[in-house]
């Protein structure tokens, strides 16, 4: 059977999947014991570690006591050097030997193997009684085999417990060590007898000498298969557990099978009864028609439009309601109305049975009559059939009888009335057989007792038998269908007679060419004069209906399915037009069109509030972990946005790391600050991404919406200047938008568009303020500064203007003009006779890690030590920055010194200062201006003179305001003054003027 073949076939594939899991199992077992030989590698490599830094940490400690100790002598000396090897038995010996390399940086230390021995070489100063000055080395000899046996350090460990189930025992592990030799062959130390056993390796490289570790269990590798019994017993149990499930899932499903083929049958048959109804209403020429329950429209069928004399229904589901009431007998349409209410409207009554007439063009009437019921789901369900001949003869009757006291003639004209009838049916019964002829359809008459049926000629035709005069026989009858459906037409005609019941059916003819054609038979039982039960019906054609109706169906479905697929397709474009895909949210096409939406609402949408959020730190997180990192820290603040926004506001992302938060409903400035703190407070717990920790804060801009009709937009715009106060104020926290903010944005745009418009205008100059040598007060130089010539406010200083130029990025620019102007000036003065030794001028980050900035500077005339270059602290703090550390060699190269500007309010360490050897420390005002009141801030400005000095680095005092404070200074040793004390900062003509001056002021 199937089913057993399929069962057998999951069966076998149940018993591979078996073997299979016992395979991965062996492995996994095998992989955990490589792991545990592991561990204890690793083990034993932190043991050599920790010995050998133990060995190389006493050798120190002896070589730093011996060099400590200036009056140790020979006696003393082998004393300690015997202890030393007595406590350490590994120690094979320990002497001095010339320095190989008079270049080795004293007391470090060098590791290197001879033959099975570990040599420890340190650089010592020469001895006491030593006569030559050079530097020996202090040798320590280290036996490898006691080294290792002394501290058991390959001996055989147990793996640990963690690594094994409870029921079993413990792995013992066998370690050897390999030190590669480049002269001899390699040393190998331990069990030996591992190398042929696929030992796993471990290599240690940190400690001066690169061993190998090799280690093997002590059971071997196939000691692992032992413990895999329980779990194959276990696997066995679940296979057999599973084809027994797989087997009885089999038979079920062919349980299914054949429940499902009953249904099927049962199924077709309700099909042929519908179609046998059908056929049943066609011949009777009645009707069907349903008024709908929620709607209260009133559908037709085309019989039930052709009796009210009205065309087709252009749908199956077009509202009739009005045509129907339209078609009616003036007289009869209060009546039909009252019914429709009583019926539909109130729905008072359950039954409709109504008879109206219907006016025809020869001013005669149609009489119809509609019977139906409510139906379950609350509609109306009936059928509608012509009685306009019942009607007329009753009409008739009923006058007869009235008259028929009165007059008797009046029989007469009722017989005569009656003969018409008689011929009126023979003239109908002419016009249905020419009807039926003209459709090509056959009458039959069938004998239920003989079991034989009279056909016509078109009867014999459709079911392509050759005419004949005689009766047909059953069996020739059911020799033409289909046999499928032979015992269901048999079954359906037996009931017919025995219940009394209309015959409709729908066959499948084989004919001679063994073409299928679909016949649909429609009769019912008769009991004749002689008082025998036959079943009379007609039969016709209908293959092209019942093809057609099969094409339909198909082509509905398939239709059905296309609008589906079109309709998810819109759904999923739509949604991806107006969301971002990395976090889904809303993204800026979205955003503007809900700004749109509120700006067409007017004042009912006057009361909505806007926050713009940017991430800080975001560019760090993408730089130093990558972009992984990056939308790792979006999709987790779009999340916090999402779980902290109220349901019904839009939460949008707008840019790389922007967000914006529309809340559209009437909000409180303390309900914005608390959903803000909240934002802000959860944004601080750090995201772990792969191990590391992301921390990433958030700045928030905040605008309410006032007034009658406010812009959407320019909310928005406000929202992203509080954004920019916040990150002004410094990061991670919000501020709401006020219009002094407004006002704050717009003067600082006025200030950068005045200074680009003065940079092109030449507005920009420079100043200059002297400084002198502290001991001489003779002129040593002066620094650049800048001054802006504004057209409006005057001479401003470089505080009002620099902060704007930084955020406008022409920094590098105002230092290149500082530059050229000092130069220029230099060579000015130079022509006038006056001497200006040097000329210090201050240098941004931006210029100094500026590309091209060596080759400006080799393209001007710059004479060695006439310029310096003053740098602040945090340019080269940084360690990574090369090229601003190559840039400032490159600049001491061509000539020009370097400056520390503001040292001692930043963060200069000593090993920052000698890896830029500075030619000049300029002490800041801030520790300068206390001096002469502070003996705290005296004292650190005398430490950093000394430091300085130490290092060979000059320093400038700077900001000395009076003479006392130079006279301090000078005693603290500061090597140059400057200050309002001498010369506040002078343009070039007040500066030409000053020093010109500068002898007669000296002798003053």
């Amino acid at each position: 059977m199937p089913w057993l073949i399929g069962g057998a076939f999951l069966s076998v594939l149940i018993v591979s999947i078996g073997l299979m899991i016992d395979r991965q199992t062996a492995l996994t077992e095998r992989g955990r014991v490589e792991h545990a030989v592991l561990d204890r590698l690793q083990h034993a490599a932190t043991e050599i570690r920790t010995q050998m830094r133990d060995d190389v940490d006493l050798a120190l400690a002896l070589a730093d006591d011996i060099a400590d100790d200036a009056l140790i002598s020979p006696t003393e000396l082998n004393r300690t050097l015997d202890r030393v090897l007595a406590d350490n038995k590994h120690f094979r010996s320990a002497y001095f030997t010339a320095l190989d390399d008079p270049n080795r940086m004293a007391f470090t230390p060098v590791i290197r193997s001879d033959a099975r021995n570990f040599i420890i070489d340190i650089p010592v100063p020469p001895l006491p009684w030593q006569t030559d000055p050079a530097w020996v080395s202090l040798v320590v000899e280290i036996d490898a085999d006691r080294f290792f046996a002394d501290h058991a350090l390959l001996a055989e460990h147990t793996l640990p417990n963690h690594e094994l189930p409870d029921h079993e025992e413990h792995d013992h592990t066998r370690i050897a060590a390999v030190l590669p030799s480049s002269t001899n062959a390699d040393q190998a130390f331990g069990d030996q007898t591992i190398f042929s056993q696929q030992p796993v390796t471990l290599t240690i490289d940190d400690i001066g000498l690169p061993f190998t570790l090799y280690g093997t269990p002590v059971e071997g590798w196939d000691a692992a298969m032992n413990r895999l019994l329980p779990s194959r017993l276990l696997v066995l149990a679940g296979v057999l557990a599973m084809m027994i499930s797989v087997l009885l899932a089999v038979f079920l499903l062919r349980e299914r099978n054949i429940n499902i083929s009953r249904l099927r049958a049962r199924e077709q048959r309700l099909l042929e009864l519908s179609q046998r109804f059908q056929l049943a209403l066609e011949t009777s020429n009645i009707g069907i028609w349903e008024i709908d329950a929620v709607t209260h429209a009133l559908i037709w069928d085309r019989r039930s439009a052709g009796l009210h004399g009205l065309p087709e229904s252009l749908s199956d589901d077009e509202d009739r309601m009005a045509d129907w009431f339209a078609s009616l007998h003036a007289d009869d349409v209060d009546k039909a109305e009252q019914f429709y209410f009583n019926c539909v409207i109130a729905a008072t009554a359950d039954k409709w049975d109504i008879s109206y007439r219907l006016p025809l063009s020869d001013d005669s009437f149609r009489y119809l009559r509609s019977v139906g019921a409510r139906t379950l789901d609350g509609s109306i369900t009936g059928i509608v059939c012509d009685v306009t001949t019942d009607t007329l003869v009753t009409q008739s009757l009923s006058m007869a009888k009235e008259n028929s006291d009165i007059k008797n003639a009046e029989l007469e004209l009722a017989l005569e009335e009656l003969s018409s009838r008689e011929h009126q049916l023979a003239e109908a019964s002419h016009r249905l057989d020419l009807a039926l002829g003209s459709y090509n359809c056959g009458t039959w008459e069938g004998d239920p007792v003989t079991r034989t049926a009279i056909w016509d000629e078109r009867m014999h035709q459709l079911y392509g038998i050759p005419f004949s005069d005689k009766p047909v026989q059953e069996h020739v009858w059911l020799s033409r269908l289909h046999p499928e459906e032979r015992g269901e037409i048999q079954l359906a005609t037996k009931r017919a007679v025995t219940l009394d019941q209309v015959l409709n059916t729908t066959q499948k003819v084989l004919l001679p060419n063994n073409e299928i054609r679909y016949i649909r038979s429609v009769g019912q039982p008769h009991i004749g004069r002689d008082g025998k039960k036959k079943l009379i019906g007609i039969a016709f054609d209908v293959t092209a209906d019942a093809l057609l109706a099969e094409q339909l169906r198909s082509a509905k479905a398939e239709t059905d399915m296309r609008n589906i697929e079109l309709e998810l397709a819109k759904n999923r474009i739509e949604f991806n037009a107006l969301h971002d895909p990395l976090t889904s949210l809303a993204n800026r096409r979205k955003l503007d069109l809900e700004l749109d939406t509120l700006g067409r609402g007017g004042k009912q949408a006057s009361k909505f509030a806007i926050l713009h959020l940017d991430l800080d730190r975001f560019k760090e997180i993408n730089d130093t972990l990558g972009h992984a990192a990056g939308d790792a820290m979006l999709v987790h603040a779009s999340r916090i946005l999402m779980k902290h926004v109220p349901r019904g506001d839009l939460v949008a992302r707008i840019g790389g790391d922007e967000f914006v938060v529309l809340a559209r409903r009437q909000t409180s400035a303390d309900e914005l600050a608390t959903l803000a703190n909240r934002i802000i407070e959860e944004m601080r717990q750090p995201l772990d991404f792969e191990g590391f920790d992301c921390r990433c804060g958030v700045s928030i801009g905040i605008a309410q919406a006032h007034g009658a009709s406010p812009d959407p937009r320019k909310v928005l715009i406000n929202a992203d200047i509080a954004l920019y106060q916040a990150k002004e104020k410094g990061r991670n926290c919000y501020e709401f938008f006020t219009p002094d903010l407004q006002a704050n944005i717009i003067a600082k745009k006025r200030m950068a568009d005045d200074m680009l418009a003065g940079l092109d205008r030449d507005e920009f100059i420079v100043w200059y303020q002297p400084q002198f040598e502290a001991d001489s007060m003779q002129l040593c130089g002066a620094e650049a500064l800048i001054r802006w010539r504004h057209p409006d406010r005057g001479i401003l200083a470089s505080g009002n203007f620099l902060k704007v130029a930084e955020d406008l990025n022409v920094m590098a620019r105002i230092d290149e003009l500082v530059l050229q102007t000092a130069l220029k000036d230099q060579m000015r003065w130079t022509a006038l006779g006056m001497a200006v030794p040097r000329i210090s001028v201050n240098v941004s980050s931006k210029r100094l890690h500026d590309d091209n900035l060596i080759d400006q500077l080799k393209g001007l005339a710059i004479t060695p030590g006439s310029i310096c270059f003053e740098l602040v602290e945090s340019i080269f703090l940084d360690e990574s920055d090369t090229l601003a550390s190559d840039n400032i060699e490159r600049i001491k190269a061509l000539g020009i010194d370097i400056e520390i500007d503001d040292f001692g309010t930043g963060h200069t360490s000593i090993v920052s200062l000698l890896k830029l050897k500075p030619k000049r420390l300029k002490i800041d005002r801030q520790l300068v201006m206390p001096v002469t009141v502070q003996p705290q801030e005296r004292s650190l400005v005398r430490n950093i003179v000394e430091i300085a000095r130490s290092l060979g680095i000059e320093t400038v005092a700077e900001g000395v305001e009076t003479q006392e404070h130079a006279g301090i200074l000078r005693q603290l040793g500061c090597d140059y003054l400057q200050g309002y004390a001498f010369a506040k900062p002078l343009s070039f003509e007040d500066f030409t003027r000053f020093v010109d001056r500068l002898p007669q002021r000296k002798a003053s």
